[in-house]
């Protein structure tokens, strides 16, 4: 109640002093000083107040010579660099998927090479994350999804698989596939 109260006297003390303070509230004329004798040393002269501004145009005397242009430097760019607030690490938001980023494969055949060689046809098939998919094998980027592996045949075809989605979504599948190649035919 005392802070209350308070206020209260603090607005009117500023109410008080706005209005003596205002132009519609005339000030009181100086006292001339005296001189010892108790007679005034010069009688009171009045005083105007500023007159009041008009909204006519004033009216400027016609002179002999025209105005002088005045040379002026023309401004110059300054570049400025502005200052960008700093994302912290933990302010900076992963972006968000729909789901998961999934990786599966199949073996769609493996091809006999002359030599005892062999190649190991791999399909690879990505689902979640946001697309834009990009597979690897053994960390090497491949063109598609289609890999062709080359190896020896009866020996296992022992690898890694990576996708990664647009969204940054990164999964590694490593495989183990016996090398049994398909019996030659004459």
């Amino acid at each position: 109640m005392l802070r209350r109260s308070v206020l209260w006297l603090a607005i009117f003390a500023l109410i008080a002093v706005a209005s003596a303070c205002s132009s519609g509230n005339p000030q009181p004329p100086a006292v001339p000083p005296t001189t010892a004798g108790g007679s005034q040393a010069a009688p009171p002269t009045n005083t105007l107040p500023p007159a009041a501004p008009t909204n006519t145009p004033a009216q400027t005397a016609p002179t002999a010579e025209p105005p002088q242009p005045t040379k002026t430097s023309a401004p110059t760019a300054t570049p400025t660099r502005t200052p960008r607030p700093r994302l912290t690490p933990a302010t900076v938001r992963p972006r968000s998927t729909a789901t998961p980023l999934n990786v599966s494969y199949e073996v769609a055949e493996i091809k006999r090479e002359p030599g005892e060689r062999a190649v190991l046809v791999l399909k690879v098939y990505a689902t979640g994350g946001s697309g834009g998919y990009r597979y690897y094998h053994d960390d090497i980027q491949q063109p598609s999804a289609t890999f062709n592996i080359p190896g020896i045949c009866g020996k296992p075809f022992v690898h890694t698989i990576k996708v990664t989605s647009g969204d940054g979504q990164t999964v590694a599948v490593p495989y183990h596939v016996n090398g049994v190649c398909p019996t030659p035919t004459p």
